[in-house]
């Protein structure tokens, strides 16, 4: 998780949320501070990837450093609620239509994101497939990890990126079960769940006993 700037530098942070493209001056000028001091943090926001500038010409003299806030910082240093919201969507869902349509909600939506990732790619061998849903899960935020043994392929999930919905809704684990199956053709066996309480989910995957 990202350390939020504290002090000076968070100030900042939120006076370039609400006004993005301003100098060093016009920020010095909204916080009471001297321009270099202001530069000075802003070198500190830069180095970790929160703020960025553009050279901007005017009417005379050198052009000014405009700085705004990068994409990094807007994802990482303000809140959001999406798994609440997601939640209780579903919750809306179920209450309205029940839990089978929640189901095929969830089944849908995994589908749709491989979908688009997997599309017209293709495999030489299995630890080529297994390299790929590596990484569209971590893509998706899962922290994946592969060891290949000389049996089998142990999948890895570090983190759960959907575990608000996973702990009230267990079938969205039992989808993602059933869709490793179903894209390497082999019967998978979790061996550890996160919304179960173990510090990560791990899959067994053997290299043998294809599923014709």
């Amino acid at each position: 998780m990202a350390a939020i700037p504290k002090g000076t530098r968070n100030k900042i942070v939120q006076v370039l949320k609400r006004n993005q493209g301003l100098s060093s001056t016009e920020i010095g000028e909204q916080l009471g501070l001297h321009k270099v001091t202001v530069r000075q943090h802003l070198d500190v926001l830069e180095n970790n990837g929160y703020v960025d500038y553009t050279k901007e010409r005017g009417r005379r003299g050198r052009p000014r450093n405009v700085y705004h806030l990068t994409e990094k910082a807007i994802n990482q240093l303000f809140p959001r609620n999406y798994p609440g919201f997601a939640v209780s969507l579903l919750d809306a869902v179920a209450a309205t239509d029940g839990e089978k349509k929640v189901h095929s909600l969830l089944r849908q939506q995994m589908e749709q994101r491989a979908a688009n990732y997997f599309q017209g790619q293709k495999y030489d061998s299995l630890g080529e497939k297994v390299e790929a849903l590596a990484d569209f899960f971590n893509r998706e935020g899962h922290m994946v990890e592969v060891e290949e043994t000389r049996s089998a392929f142990v999948f890895r999930e570090y983190h759960c990126a959907l575990i608000n919905i996973a702990e009230k809704y267990g079938q969205l684990c039992q989808i993602e079960l059933s869709f490793f199956q179903n894209v390497l053709g082999l019967p998978i066996r979790r061996e550890c769940h996160i919304a179960s309480g173990d510090s990560l989910c791990s899959y067994h995957i053997p290299k043998m006993n294809i599923i014709n």
